[in-house]
């Protein structure tokens, strides 16, 4: 877990205006996408902030190649995933239900990282997995096209026959 320590943005020293991180994103982060069946990946996760009196400005944007297995023949399948996300720091004691503010306490020094790139990544994943058309294995769309019997309700063979 020592790598989520790159996802901290210290701002308490610097100057009013903007600044700009870029770094790639470790192992470790692509390892807590396992739920979503993600295998592995490599990506860069760039970050602009825009530091003001009062509040934070940032920007969040990945870029990044990940594989999983293929939701039709199981093999290791390779995409591009790709987003942004616009957050709003500001200081104070009160929660926000406003999903692009957050409220920092006063004391704050840092950000994390960490939880905004995650959801981003999440969000920009697709919903099925898949090779593109005549990518999958042969072989396992041959068995599966093998095993798959079309069971019809007989009730609708007697309105086709009709139309």
């Amino acid at each position: 877990m020592n790598w989520k320590k790159d996802f901290l943005w210290p701002f308490s020293g610097l100057k009013v205006g903007f600044h700009e991180t870029q770094f790639a994103l470790p192992d470790g982060f692509f390892k807590e996408l396992v739920p979503f069946e993600i295998v592995s990946g490599k990506g860069v996760l760039s970050s602009k902030l825009e530091k003001k009196e009062t509040m934070l400005l940032l920007s969040v944007s990945i870029d990044a190649t990940v594989n999983a297995a293929c939701d039709r023949c199981a093999e290791e399948v390779s995409f591009p995933v790709a987003g942004a996300l616009d957050l709003v720091y500001k200081f104070g004691d009160e929660p926000s239900s406003d999903e692009s503010l957050v409220v920092l306490p006063k004391d704050a020094y840092q950000i994390d990282l960490f939880q905004p790139s995650f959801e981003l990544m999440v969000i920009s994943l697709p919903t099925r997995y898949l090779h593109h058309e005549g990518g999958c294995n042969p072989e396992i769309i041959q068995l599966l096209q093998k095993n798959d019997i079309q069971h019809t309700d007989p009730r609708w063979d007697v309105l086709k026959k009709n139309h």
